[in-house]
């Protein structure tokens, strides 16, 4: 079996290095149709129309010229996504972002950096 490593990628740009160990929380949800539900014989009866992903991304301490650039690259409707999925391996679905959120921790030396950077990105 050919080994499967993680990944984070946005628009082509390799953004791996930023994502903290245990930082990809990944999660899939069906879509029902309007037609599933629990018919009066108690039987549930499910028709999904369609499966939707959502992550969840928390990065390790960034350095402000790379978190600025992960920012700016996640800032648009759309984003084209390279990562690895449970049950699909390392693909790339077009998501939209709903949330970014940082800490500024400050500056040592010449250099600024953030903590707690996290953000919520959902499939289209």
């Amino acid at each position: 079996m050919e080994e499967i490593k993680a990944c984070f990628w946005v628009d082509g740009e390799d953004f791996s290095d930023c994502v903290k160990v245990s930082g990809l929380k990944w999660k899939k949800s069906d879509l029902d149709d309007e037609k599933s539900g629990r018919t009066q014989d108690t039987v549930m009866r499910r028709y999904v129309k369609g499966k939707k992903r959502q992550l969840t991304v928390t990065c390790k301490r960034l350095e402000y010229a790379r978190g600025h650039a992960l920012a700016v690259a996640l800032d648009k409707p759309f984003v084209q996504i390279k990562f690895l999925d449970l049950r699909l391996g390392v693909i790339t679905k077009t998501f939209y972002g709903t949330d970014i959120e940082a800490t500024e921790v400050g500056t040592v030396g010449s250099k600024t950096y953030f903590d707690s950077t996290k953000f919520t990105l959902v499939e289209q």
